[in-house]
């Protein structure tokens, strides 16, 4: 049996998938890393969600459980799709433990 050989994302990667996610909203405290053969999603440097690669400009989504587990969802797909479900599904784990969702500056 032959096995394939998982594609490691480009730092360059992590700066588009950022870019993609700032776009959609103030997420200046989100930040992507690659590493280990994946794309790590931090919001005020906690993990958040994993991004591993499926194919070309193909991803799959994995949430970052509290007991530390990478837990998978059902969300695959490329850049703009993946950041569009990350702020709609999971938007309230990337907002700022500054300000908590529905939170205004003064």
């Amino acid at each position: 049996m032959k096995t394939t050989k998982r594609r490691k994302p480009a730092p360059e990667e992590a700066e588009r998938f950022i870019a993609a996610i700032r776009s959609l909203g103030n997420y200046l405290q989100v930040t992507v890393e690659a590493q280990r053969g994946f794309l790590y999603v931090h919001a005020d440097e906690e993990p958040v969600a994993r991004l591993t690669p499926l194919g070309p400009d193909h991803y799959g989504l994995s949430f970052h459980h509290h007991t530390g587990r990478w837990e998978p969802t059902p969300f695959t797909g490329d850049f703009s799709h993946l950041a569009g479900v990350l702020v709609n599904e999971f938007g309230a784990y990337l907002a700022s433990s500054d300000y908590p969702p529905g939170a205004t500056e003064k």
